[in-house]
Order: C-alpha cells, then structure tokens, then sequence
C-alpha cells in the first residue's frame, strides 16, 4: 500500500495515497474569523471552495513551517450524511512516497480522546512514522461549521 510521508516538527507521519486527490504548493488561504485556530483558512480549488487545516496546530498548537516542502495535502472527506468534500492539510516535508504493508502498521498503546485521527505507528530507519486518520480529523461541531450549508444555499464559512 502506498503512502504519502510528511513530517510535523520532527515527527513523521503518514496518509494512504488513495485517500490524496493532490499535493499542491502552500498558498495563500482566506481567513475565515469564528473557526477553531487551527482553521488556516480557504482556498478555491477548480471552483470549489476548500477549508484548510493547518496539521501542525491540530497536533501540537504550533503552526507548520513555511519552507519550500511545505504543502497543502488534498484528502477526499465523507462527511455523515454521505456528501462527499475536499479538505486541505498543509504539512511539513511532504516530499515521499512509500509503500508499506497495512502490518507493518501496529497499536501505539497510548487510546487518547484528545486526537482520534492518530493511528497506528511503524516503526523504520527514520524512526516512527504514525498513520492519520482524515476521517477523524475534525469534530462534529467544526464539520458542520465548514461544510453545512446555510438555509439560503450558500455554503457556510
């Protein structure tokens, strides 16, 4: 199975590439005031408007760098009701793309409610490297703040 690594400081991670739409440069994004901090903020995509998180302040509260690998990964979203949406993950290093075995993958032992969208580690030269989960992403309440839509049939910001 083939995986997109990344790195968030100096931790590595990683996402199953058939979950990926894209890897696009980091650009500028529109604030969007009223949406949790780690909300980077939106950007049009082929026309449709994509919510951006910045994974660097989900996971730790410090922002990812801005350097030349830093990307914004473009990860296809179900949301409850079955709608199917983008959602950008801006990460450092986002430069490799390896295949690993779903076994290769185990428990990390540590069960936190705090970040549901952290998997399973393997463990490699480069140390551990812990799979994330998009579907675990975002909170009810944040979905529903980014993707609902407004009784006027626009889309919510």
């Amino acid at each position: 199975m083939l995986f997109i690594f990344f790195r968030l400081g100096k931790e590595q991670y990683a996402l199953e590439a058939t979950r990926v739409i894209e890897v696009v440069p980091r650009l500028p994004l529109r604030p969007q005031p009223g949406t949790p901090d780690y909300v980077a903020g939106l950007f049009n995509y082929h026309g449709v408007v994509v919510p951006v998180l910045n994974l660097g302040t989900l996971t730790s509260g410090v922002p990812c760098q801005e350097r030349l690998s830093t990307r914004i990964i473009l990860v296809d979203r179900t949301l409850k009701d079955g709608a199917k949406k983008v959602l950008g993950l801006i990460a450092e290093a986002v430069t490799d793309a390896v295949e690993k075995e779903p076994s290769d993958f185990s428990a990390a032992g540590v069960v936190t409610g705090q970040a549901p969208y952290l998997g399973t580690i393997a463990l490699d030269e480069g140390g551990m490297i812990q799979r994330v989960l998009p579907e675990h992403l975002l909170p009810v309440e944040v979905e529903r703040l980014l993707f609902s839509e407004n009784p006027s049939g626009e889309s919510a910001k």
